[in-house]
């Protein structure tokens, strides 16, 4: 009992610490896993004070150690787009496409965003794409709030596909790369049909669109492309074997690559001789570097960090120029400076899930899971309905650096979750990834909500407000696919 009571007393004091801005994340989750470990190997006899050094913090720390890899290689790729001036060619590219009519400008700058946030991240790179697409969406009457929230829902789209985040989810929960794969797919769709839906309405209620069957066509196209997603993987949840469509695709998208990547040497050949001449700019075939290691992990089942390998490489010989060796070496190292942030904070994250499950190969049972599980136990809902209720009023325990919060306490929930409370870890995942989208929308501790708010001229919380009915709608959506393929 006193063991509990010391848990959830760390679990309050550094949900506290994070929400009044006291300790960052970085700080404050490795802190709560020693805490927790230090406090059952003083309060019980089934802990040492070797489980808290060598198995919490020295374990701990590298418990995620693949994601981390992963997020320094995410790194690198983002930083050879930015620097090879992909990404801003890209967004200009699009920006000159959009067209006049606020519906189309607004969805097109979501999905433009969406590409490039598959691959790139950063306050970086936000700061790119709102430069060139927030003018763009004034000018055609997009007001403010509307016009921040079409790049936050851009922006989390693209993060449900980046390969990157995904290892997390892996590594954590013991998920298998298509499980999770599988599932962000059906949250990408569900966050497309929300996020268009959020600008019919929006534009609708401003008077900047006019049309109601145009706004009608929009968000019921949408709507019937992410239900019959979802519908289509809830079918097809318990089928053994890869799906029918994988092997054509992959006998298409290998000879479509391999016909690309011989044009792309032909091109740099027949261009070399002129090369100190030519000015640099972007070709076509840059723009699908985005794509490569998404492509590698969904259609080739390749592992997250070869894709991203592979991804690096067709970087370099898309952007062939004169010193662009040099320039994907620099690439290479300040992409993997500007990742260490991630990386701090997912050894935090491996400190607090291994405080809370206890340290791998440990003999006897761990005293913090023994204290927590009736409580747990008696809290985790048992049927699909108390799943999607319960986790979907509680979706806002992911803003502020909440419990649900895949970059606060989150991960460490999940394993109070799956271990004390014999959710499934399927179903774990499920609730981290459609509550985040809570999180990567709405909440204004994120710095690309306080940039864009501060640049739009509008407080934080006032674009929180306004996005939350539609995240919180889209996080009922997720939970109850989620439910539909785990909770079965």
């Amino acid at each position: 009992m006193l063991l509990a009571l010391w848990i959830a007393g760390v679990f309050l004091a550094g949900l506290a610490t994070m929400v009044a801005r006291v300790l960052p994340a970085i700080l404050a989750l490795p802190l709560m896993g020693i805490a927790i470990a230090g406090g059952a190997a003083v309060l019980s006899p089934d802990a040492t004070a070797s489980d808290l050094f060598a198995g919490v913090i020295g374990a701990g720390s590298l418990r995620l150690h693949e994601a981390m890899v992963v997020a320094l290689f995410g790194g690198m790729l983002s930083s050879q787009m930015q620097k090879s001036g992909t990404a801003e060619s890209l967004v200009k590219g699009g920006a000159e496409l959009f067209g006049e009519g606020p519906l189309a400008v607004s969805v097109l700058s979501m999905l433009l965003a969406a590409l490039l946030f598959t691959s790139v991240g950063g306050l970086g790179a936000v700061i790119l794409v709102a430069l060139v697409v927030l003018p763009v969406l004034a000018t055609t009457g997009v007001e403010p709030v509307v016009a921040g929230g079409v790049l936050l829902f851009g922006i989390s789209l693209g993060g449900t596909l980046n390969a990157g985040n995904w290892v997390v989810y892996q590594s954590t929960l013991g998920l298998a790369p298509n499980e999770v794969a599988s599932f962000a797919l059906i949250v990408f769709l569900l966050t497309l049909a929300a996020g268009v839906a959020f600008v019919a309405i929006e534009l609708a209620r401003s008077g900047a669109e006019r049309r109601p069957a145009h706004l009608a066509g929009w968000v019921l196209g949408t709507l019937s492309l992410a239900g019959l997603g979802a519908w289509l993987s809830v079918r097809g949840g318990t089928a053994e074997g890869p799906p029918a469509w994988k092997a054509p695709a992959q006998l298409v998208l290998g000879g479509l690559f391999a016909l690309l990547v011989a044009w792309i040497a032909i091109d740099a050949l027949r261009r070399a001789p002129r090369w100190r001449r030519e000015v640099a700019r972007v070709r076509p075939w840059a723009y699908l570097i985005p794509l490569v290691p998404l492509a590698g992990v969904v259609v080739f089942d390749l592992p997250v960090l070869p894709a991203f390998v592979i991804g690096i490489a067709y970087a370099w010989i898309a952007t062939l120029r004169p010193g662009s060796l040099s320039m994907t070496v620099q690439s290479l190292v300040e992409g993997a400076q500007s990742s260490i942030p991630a990386v701090l904070l997912m050894i935090g994250i491996g400190v607090l899930v291994t405080a809370v499950i206890g340290p791998a190969g440990r003999d006897g049972a761990w005293p913090v899971l023994a204290a927590i599980e009736p409580y747990v136990a008696a809290c985790v809902p048992t049927t699909p309905l108390g799943y999607v209720v319960g986790f979907g009023l509680a979706a806002p325990l992911s803003l502020y650096r909440g419990p649900l919060n895949v970059w606060g306490l989150g991960f460490g929930t999940a394993a109070i979750l799956t271990t004390s409370g014999g959710l499934p870890p399927a179903a774990a995942m499920a609730v981290l990834f459609s509550v985040g989208q809570v999180q990567g929308i709405c909440d204004p501790t994120n710095t690309a909500n306080v940039w864009l708010a501060n640049e739009l001229r509008v407080d934080p919380q006032t674009l929180m407000l306004r996005l939350l009915p539609y995240a919180w709608a889209l996080a009922f959506a997720g939970l109850a696919v989620g439910a539909a393929l785990t909770m079965r």
